[in-house]
């Protein structure tokens, strides 16, 4: 007990004294592995969970080195309530996701207050293992499970620590021990993975707070919304195109539509006020079609994203359907991440057939608002008339406005009152693209021309690494579409006007191309590792995240199994596990005798001169063998030979005890000789 902390760093991987060390020693190998169990958690929860753990950790780090007492029950008791009532305070109830695992971390580190008996040790193990469960939870990526896979591997190095009695072995050999072990399983664990039937959904249901959206669109717009994204690079979704890529100005990724305008936000359409049948959509013939694999991110909502206009969309875990707004949409909400195979194709009429009663929630504007564009509308209609061809005149004239007067695009517009469009287009004249979208589209509603904005994602970037396309928040985008009689509802991107090159490249224009100066180099090199490491996460979401029930039975299905047949699956599985167990078991259930290290340097070095027709008979001794071939080694090579002898002999047949020091010179000596 007084031996102190250098002895008990010692003992960590040598030959233990008193049971006390053996107590500390565990305690310390165990208090690794429960930090990084709890490092994951540490980015999604609040501040002062992960401090309070840490405190209790270092306060039981302390104890362990300086050999004091625990703290008394009582003091654990009015932690453990304080801990409770703390969680309780801050989200309001203790059940859930988040409170449920602020609760667990807090409880562990309470846990290590009160380690005695190995039971205790055990305990604390089983709590972790349950832990690194949880961190799923909040993220599913490789990053998470590289993190999980070494607390993982700790654990079950602490696990082994407990096995040994006196002797045991270093640290380096336990854990390759432990890499051992994991290595035997990972098979069994894979073919588990592939051929055990799934579900439709998770494994089990997570409680309300479990999903949280993460688009950065929402169904209503105001200005400045979209704007706030510009800077957000996190992934909204993948794309990967099966032929050629259309051009970047041609990529619009249609989203929610918004059509209910209160003269301060746009939002999406009463259902009531949405027409009931399906919108014709007639596709130009000879036009080829755009084949492409869309994989989304969670948003806990229901719109999907596909390229104006889908003809066919296809994941079983969505049923993708087309609204009368021609807004893609699936029946539930998007909690996990999706994969979903689209064609579409990109010449397009829609809603030729559109009645006058389907239009006109299309048509409806605030009164009060906007009196200055309801007046410059009325003045364009009146000079433009209501011939076939005016609606499209005034859309062109609108257009032709955005870019002759000295409009700008800026992610800071100026703040707008009341009448924002007012304000906007005789004031200020500069904005973002929700800014001209709705500008355009109350215009055009006021000139009597249905309309109404689009929003969702336009251009993207793509991997080289990989061949994906990444749709980031960034990229988000709102555009506008107008009836016009003879040709349905058209695409108008007023933004296209005012800055064509945030359509024709995208919103990121200077980073596409790094410049030649180290600070270009250093952008480009960093780029560079970033699209690596992209398509490194992006084929782990593609092959083990994404490896869902569909899947499943495609790959079932190449190997002649019917789907939903669970004999057939559950032989399979059968079989395959049996014969990786019994593969194991006849790479691990040898009988395997440990080799003494002196014969095995011995050896090489007996090795070595065979090589060259110097060979030993069985039933030499060393000092006979070496007398034999005397005459064959020249002066230098027989001292050395004399040396390695010498050594062989003392170790093997005078130490009681091996000197590990004098073991590593012996093998240095055999590696060193050439005869």
């Amino acid at each position: 007990m007084g031996l102190g902390l250098p002895y008990s760093l010692r003992a960590l991987g040598g030959t233990l004294g008193a049971q006390w060390e053996r107590e500390r020693r565990e305690t310390l190998f165990l208090m690794v592995p429960v930090a990084l169990s709890v490092l994951p958690h540490a980015a999604h929860l609040p501040w002062w969970i992960g401090a309070g753990f840490f405190v209790l950790f270092a306060w039981r780090l302390g104890l362990v080195m300086s050999g004091l007492w625990l703290p008394r029950a009582s003091v654990r008791w009015a932690a453990a309530v304080a801990c409770t009532a703390a969680v309780y305070a801050y989200y309001q109830t203790v059940f859930g996701r988040d409170p449920g695992v602020a609760l667990l971390v807090l409880f562990l580190g309470l846990k290590l207050m009160e380690m005695r008996a190995r039971r205790d040790l055990f305990v604390v193990i089983f709590l972790c293992f349950f832990l690194l469960l949880t961190t799923f939870f909040h993220s599913q990526s490789i990053a998470t499970a590289i993190a999980v896979g070494l607390a993982l591997y700790g654990l079950l190095a602490a696990m082994l620590t407990m096995q040994f009695r006196r002797g045991e072995t270093s640290i380096g050999q336990r854990l390759r021990s432990v890499g051992l072990m994991l290595a035997q399983a990972l098979p069994i664990a894979a073919a588990i993975f592939v051929l055990f039937p799934r579900t439709g959904g998770p494994l089990w249901g997570l409680p309300t707070d479990a999903h949280r959206a993460r688009t950065g669109l929402s169904e209503a717009m105001t200005p400045g919304n979209i704007a706030q994204l510009s800077e957000s690079s996190e992934i909204a979704f993948r794309v990967l195109f099966d032929g050629p890529v259309p051009p970047t100005a041609r990529l619009y990724w249609r989203g929610p539509v918004l059509g209910s305008f209160d003269g301060l936000a746009w939002r999406a359409a009463a259902a009531r006020a949405a027409p009931a049948r399906p919108t014709q959509l007639e596709f130009a013939a000879g036009a080829e079609s755009v084949r492409y694999t869309v994989t989304q991110e969670p948003t806990d909502r229901t719109w999907l994203f596909a390229l104006e206009m889908p003809l066919r969309a296809e994941s079983p875990s969505a049923q993708p359907s087309l609204r009368p707004d021609l807004q893609l949409v699936s029946r539930a909400p998007i909690v996990e991440r999706l994969r979903m195979t689209v064609v579409s194709n990109l010449d397009y009429r829609a809603g030729i057939d559109e009645e006058p009663a389907s239009l006109r929630p299309w048509l409806a504007l605030p009164a009060g608002f906007n009196p200055r564009t309801v007046a410059m509308a009325a003045r364009w209609r009146s000079e433009a008339g209501s011939g076939a061809g005016a609606d499209a005149l005034l859309v062109d004239r609108a257009l032709a406005m955005f870019r002759r007067e000295p409009f700008r695009y800026t992610l800071e517009p100026p703040l707008l009152g009341r009448d924002s469009v007012d304000d906007f287009l005789f004031e200020t004249r500069a904005g973002f693209c929700e800014h001209y979208a709705s500008a355009f589209a109350v215009l055009m509603r006021g000139l009597g021309i249905p309309a109404r904005i689009v929003t969702g994602y336009q251009g993207g970037e793509l991997n080289p690494v990989d061949g994906y396309w990444l749709v980031r928040q960034a990229d988000a985008h709102a555009w506008s579409e107008v009836w016009l009689a003879g040709r349905g509802w058209v695409r108008v991107d007023p933004t296209a006007a005012v800055a064509p090159q945030r359509i024709e490249r995208g919103l990121r224009l200077g980073e596409a191309e790094a410049g030649e100066d180290a600070a270009g180099r250093a952008r480009s090199m960093v780029q560079r590792l970033w699209f690596n490491l992209d398509a490194v996460g992006n084929a782990w979401n593609q092959w083990v995240l994404s490896y869902d029930r569909s899947r499943q039975q495609d790959l079932l299905g190449r190997l002649g199994i019917t789907a939903g047949d669970w004999r057939q699956i559950a032989a399979l599985l059968a079989g395959v596990l049996a014969a990786l167990i019994g593969a194991v078991a006849l790479l691990t259930l040898r009988p395997q005798l440990p080799r003494d290290p002196v014969v095995q340097a011995y050896d090489s070095f007996c090795a070595r001169l065979a090589a060259v027709g110097l060979g030993r008979g069985k039933h030499e001794t060393a000092s006979r063998y070496l007398a034999r071939i005397a005459r064959a080694l020249d002066d230098r090579q027989l001292a050395e030979a004399r040396r390695i002898v010498a050594a062989y002999e003392q170790l093997r047949y005078a130490d009681a005890s091996v000197d590990r020091a004098a073991v590593r010179h012996l093998r240095k000596s055999v590696q060193a000789f050439k005869p």
